[in-house]
């Protein structure tokens, strides 16, 4: 386990929880070049990964399901008893529909493949950090409810707060775009996602995303 100093106020603080060192090592060598980010420590293994959450309280946990000891949903779970406000992107090889459900619904704020690229990386850790929720566009296509056709029944208020969505922005975010306050963004997405079927904001995010991909 590595441990740095604490971070700037100004920074991104990030904690890796993944059981491979090499991958620990490439993802901190990638961030390094990002100057909004600060590691502030790595392990490799889920009760690791709680203590330094709990010591540290990085702005995001960059979490693998797959860890030793401790899964991966159960750090979410621990993490969301305790009520610690670490947000938690999930980065992971698991690409089926049941894992990623799972994240969803134990609260990860965004999910990215390790496949996914820095770009897509970087993006992530601002959108979660900034109270919105990312999720790969590959991922999306693995959204259920049957929901992969255009969005009938929306207002055109809901159909632009949806969009936006789709882009990773927080209601905080939207409501700054559109003029209107963010629990108005909040209520709207509430609308959305009942007449979705949806069951969380991340789910939303799925289904926004998935309706910007091309046809194949």
């Amino acid at each position: 386990m590595v441990v740095s100093r604490v971070m700037n106020a100004r920074e991104i603080s990030i904690v890796v929880a993944e059981d491979h060192a090499l991958v620990r090592q490439g993802l901190r060598l990638m961030l390094s070049v990002e100057p909004r980010v600060r590691w502030l420590g790595d392990c490799g293994d889920g009760h690791a990964a709680l203590r330094l959450v709990r010591d540290l309280k990085p702005d995001v946990l960059l979490l693998d399901l797959g860890l030793p000891g401790l899964e991966g949903l159960g750090v979410m779970q621990s993490i969301a008893a305790a009520g610690l406000e670490t947000r938690v992107l999930v980065v992971t090889a698991r690409q089926d529909a049941a894992s990623f459900h799972a994240a969803l619904a134990f609260g990860a704020n965004g999910y990215v493949l390790k496949t996914d690229d820095a770009d897509a990386l970087v993006s992530a850790i601002m959108t979660v950090v900034d109270g919105g929720h990312y999720v790969s566009p590959e991922l999306a296509t693995l959204f259920g409810h049957g929901m992969t056709g255009p969005a009938e029944g929306l207002t055109a208020r809901e159909s632009d707060i949806a969009a936006r969505v789709a882009c990773g922005l927080s209601s905080k975010q939207i409501g700054a775009e559109l003029g209107i306050s963010e629990h108005t963004v909040r209520k709207h997405r509430e609308n959305i996602a009942r007449k979705l079927g949806l069951r969380n904001a991340a789910e939303l995010v799925a289904w926004a995303v998935r309706q910007r991909l091309p046809e194949t």
